[in-house]
């Protein structure tokens, strides 16, 4: 049965996912608010550790609708499945940031430092990795 020949491979699959996982990111999750050294009250994070990963691109062609989240006043586009992360990681929540802090051998290194806020955590039954979506944030 091809469900049963699928679940004898997903560990494998998970380790070939794992392999691609090049990039680092630090894991961090909401923790209220703080004041910044100007004054105003800013959203405070707690560090979770960091984890291999990579980033993806748009899964979806131009041609469709995008879909969009709001974020400090601003619409930004959401990045579906952007951020992978191994299966085996702490499942992250709606609001927690990745922020990549090494970049990998084929990943280019003008990305070191952006922050990926995590908009959508999809699970599914047969996943090789946690694809999450995203929205870049400034």
């Amino acid at each position: 049965m091809l469900a049963d020949d699928i679940a004898w491979a997903l560990p494998e699959f998970q380790r070939h996912a794992a392999s691609m996982f090049r990039d680092t990111f630090a894991a961090y999750s909401p923790g209220g608010t703080t004041t910044d050294a100007d004054g105003f009250e800013v959203p405070a994070f707690t560090a979770e550790g960091t984890t291999p990963g990579k980033v993806s691109g748009r899964s979806r062609d131009a041609d469709t609708d995008a879909r969009y989240v709001d974020v400090g006043g601003v619409d930004r586009p959401v990045v579906e499945g952007g951020v992978h992360i191994p299966i085996s990681a702490l499942v992250p929540q709606i609001g927690w940031e990745y922020v990549l802090t090494a970049a990998g051998p084929l990943t280019n290194t003008a990305m070191i430092g952006r922050r990926y806020r995590v908009v959508d955590v999809p699970l599914k039954s047969y996943q090789s990795a946690l694809r999450l979506d995203v929205v870049e944030v400034p």
